[in-house]
C-alpha cells in the first residue's frame, strides 16, 4: 500500500474510533438517564452485556482462532480466495446462528444462575431483556467476519466508522423511547428521582429500549454490505470444508482462545456476587443496594483514558514489535517495550491523578440523569478501578510482546492470575457486609491488574534478562511529581468552586447537573494541564516530546 494510502487508512480508522467513543459517551448517559442505576438498570446491564460475553467466545474459538486466519491467507491465492471465502462465510454464519440460537434457548439459565437470587420481578425483566439482545450475538459475528474481508481487501473506512453508525441508531432510539415514554416525576424521601422499578417496564417499552440497542448491531453489521459490493465481493453459498486448509489452526490463536474463555469468567463472578449483594442487602425499595449499573458506569469511565493512549500507543508500536521478533532483534524489543511502556505514562498518570481528584464530577457529568448517591459512588468505584490504570496499560503491552513472540501461554498465565484474584474478592465478598461487594469486586480488578502486569513483565525478564527498566522508574516518578503538584492546585480550585456552583450530587435537574460539573471540571481541568506540562518541563521530562513528536508526525 503506497504512503499516502496508508495514512488515509490511519486517520479514517482513527476518526472512527474517536467519533465512535464520542458517540459511545452520550449513549451510555442517556442509557443511565431513562433506566437508573438500580433494579432495571442492572437488569439491562445484564441482558445487554450477555451478547458480548457469548460473541467473544464464539469469535475468539470459531472466527479469531479458524477461520479468518484462514481466510485472510486465502486472499492471496490466484482467484483471490473466492471459493474459499465462499465456504468460509458460509459455515461462519451458520455456526454463528446455531450459537446464537442455542445461547438463546438457555437464556433462562442463565439468568437464573447469574441473578443472585434477587426476586421474581427482576429475573422476569433481566429474561425479557436478553430474549431480545441476545441475537445480537450472530450480527456481531457477522460484522467481525465482513470486516475481515474488507481489511484483507484493503477497504477500511466502512469497517473503522460502523460502530459510529451503531452508536447513531442506539441514540435515536433512545431518544424516541424518551419522547413516547417520559420518565415518571417520582422521587424519594431525600428528593433523589426514582427510576421506574421492574414491574412498571411493559412490554413495548421493554422492545424499544432493548430493541434499539439490538437494531443497532444489526445496522453496524449492514454498513458493511454495500462496501463489500464495491469491493467486488461477490457471495455465494457454498458447503464444505475438506481440503481448504482449515486443518493447520494455529496455536497462539487457541492459546489466545483459552485465555479469552478465561477472562470471561471474571464477568461471571462480577454480576454474580453483585447481584448476590443486592439481594441479601435487604435495603428499603426507596433506598437500594447499587450493583452491576453502578459499576458498569465507573468501569466504561475508566476505559476511556485507556483506549485513546495506551491502545494507541501499544497499536502503533505492535509492527515493530513484531519485527524486532521476527528478526530475532532482542535488543531492539526490549527498546521498543520500554518505549511502550514509557509512552503511556505521560497521559496516563496524570489522569490517574485528576481523575481521582475530580471522580464525582466527571461521574456526574457523562451521566447526569442518575440520582446522586448512585453518582457518590460511582466515583468512589471510579477512584479504585483508577489505580489500576497504568498497570492495565502495561497488561496490553506485555500481551502484544507476547503474541509477536507467538507465545500464547504467558498471556494465558497472566489472565489465570488476574481471574483467581477476581474469583478471591468475589469469595470475600460473601463474608462482608453486602455494601462493600462493589468496593471489593473494584478493589479486586485493580489488584488483579497489579498483579496480572507484574507476572508479565517477571515472565518476559525471565526470557530476556535485565529488561532496563531503571529508568522507566525515574520517569514514573518525575510524571508523578508533575501530575501530583498540578492535582493538588486542581483539588483547591475544585474545594473553591464547590460551595459556590453547589454539589454534584445533591437532587437537581440534569441540566443543572451538566452546568454545575462542567464548569468544575472545566476549570480544574485546565488548570491541572497548565500546571501539569509547566512542571514536566522543569523535572526534564523528555516523555512529553516524544508523545508530541509523535503526534506532530501523525499529523504530518
Amino acid at each position: 500500500m503506497a504512503q499516502g494510502s496508508l495514512a488515509r487508512s490511519s486517520l479514517v480508522m482513527v476518526g472512527g474510533s474517536m467519533a465512535s467513543r464520542a458517540l459511545g459517551i452520550v449513549r451510555a448517559g442517556l442509557l443511565t438517564a431513562i433506566i437508573g442505576t438500580i433494579d432495571a438498570g442492572d437488569a439491562f446491564n445484564l441482558a445487554n452485556t450477555l451478547p458480548n460475553v457469548f460473541y467473544l467466545l464464539a469469535a475468539g474459538g470459531i472466527l479469531n482462532a479458524v477461520l479468518i486466519p484462514a481466510l485472510t491467507r486465502a486472499m492471496k491465492l490466484e482467484d483471490g480466495g473466492k471459493e474459499f471465502t465462499d465456504r468460509v462465510v458460509t459455515v461462519a454464519l451458520v455456526v454463528m446462528a446455531a450459537i446464537t440460537v442455542l445461547v438463546v434457548l438457555g437464556a433462562g439459565l442463565f439468568v437464573s444462575l447469574l441473578s443472585g437470587g434477587r426476586g421474581a420481578g427482576f429475573e422476569r425483566l433481566v429474561l425479557a431483556f436478553s430474549l431480545i439482545c441476545l441475537p445480537q450475538i450472530f450480527f456481531y459475528g457477522a460484522f467481525a467476519l465482513f470486516g475481515q474481508i474488507l481489511n484483507a481487501r484493503n477497504r477500511f473506512g466502512a469497517f473503522a466508522w460502523a460502530p459510529f453508525v451503531a452508536n447513531v441508531v442506539a441514540v435515536v432510539g433512545l431518544l424516541v423511547f424518551i419522547a413516547v415514554f417520559p420518565a415518571p416525576q417520582v422521587v424519594n424521601a431525600q428528593g433523589q428521582p426514582l427510576h421506574r422499578p421492574p414491574d412498571q417496564w411493559t412490554a413495548p417499552m421493554i422492545w424499544l429500549f432493548a430493541g434499539s440497542a439490538t437494531v443497532s448491531v444489526i445496522a453496524q453489521a449492514a454498513w458493511l454490505l454495500p462496501a463489500l459490493y464495491r469491493s467486488g465481493f461477490r457471495y455465494r453459498p457454498r458447503w464444505g470444508l475438506r481440503g481448504v486448509g482449515l486443518g493447520g489452526v494455529s496455536r497462539l490463536a487457541v492459546w489466545a482462545f483459552v485465555g479469552l474463555a478465561v477472562s470471561q469468567v471474571g464477568f461471571f463472578i462480577t454480576q454474580w456476587v453483585l447481584n448476590t449483594a443486592v439481594a441479601r442487602s435487604g435495603r428499603p425499595p426507596d433506598d437500594p443496594q447499587r450493583g452491576t449499573a453502578v459499576y458498569a458506569v465507573a468501569f466504561t469511565i475508566f476505559m476511556l483514558p485507556h483506549a485513546f493512549i495506551a491502545v494507541s500507543i501499544i497499536t502503533a508500536l505492535f509492527p515493530r514489535l513484531s519485527k524486532a521478533a521476527a528478526d530475532d532483534d532482542v535488543p531492539a524489543l526490549k527498546a521498543d517495550f520500554r518505549r511502550g511502556m514509557r509512552l503511556p505514562l505521560v497521559a496516563n498518570v496524570p489522569v490517574m491523578v485528576f481523575v481521582m481528584v475530580a471522580a464525582t464530577p466527571i461521574v456526574a457529568l457523562l451521566n447526569p440523569g442518575i440520582d446522586g448517591p448512585s453518582i457518590e459512588l460511582g466515583g468512589i468505584i471510579l477512584v479504585v478501578m483508577i489505580l489500576g490504570i497504568v498497570p492495565f496499560g502495561v497488561d496490553l503491552l506485555c500481551y502484544r510482546v507476547f503474541f509477536a513472540l507467538e507465545d500464547g501461554r504467558s498471556p494465558l498465565l497472566m489472565q489465570a492470575v488476574l481471574t483467581t484474584i477476581s474469583l478471591t474478592g468475589g469469595l470475600i465478598t460473601l463474608a462482608l457486609e453486602p455494601q462493600w461487594a462493589i468496593a471489593v469486586v473494584a478493589a479486586g480488578q485493580t489488584i488483579g491488574n497489579v498483579a496480572s502486569s507484574a507476572t508479565g513483565i517477571i515472565l518476559l525478564r525471565r526470557r530476556f534478562g535485565l529488561l532496563g527498566l531503571a529508568e522507566i522508574v525515574d520517569s514514573t516518578a518525575r510524571i508523578g511529581l508533575a501530575a501530583g503538584g498540578a492535582g493538588l492546585l486542581a483539588w483547591g480550585t475544585m474545594t473553591v468552586l464547590s460551595p459556590i456552583l453547589g454539589d454534584p450530587t445533591a437532587p437537581s435537574s440534569w441540566v443543572d447537573r451538566l452546568f454545575t460539573s462542567g464548569i468544575v471540571l472545566a476549570f480544574a481541568g485546565m488548570l491541572f494541564v497548565i500546571v501539569y506540562l509547566a512542571l514536566a518541563h522543569a523535572l526534564h521530562v523528555r516523555e512529553v516530546r516524544d508523545v508530541a513528536d509523535m503526534v506532530r508526525r501523525r499529523i504530518a
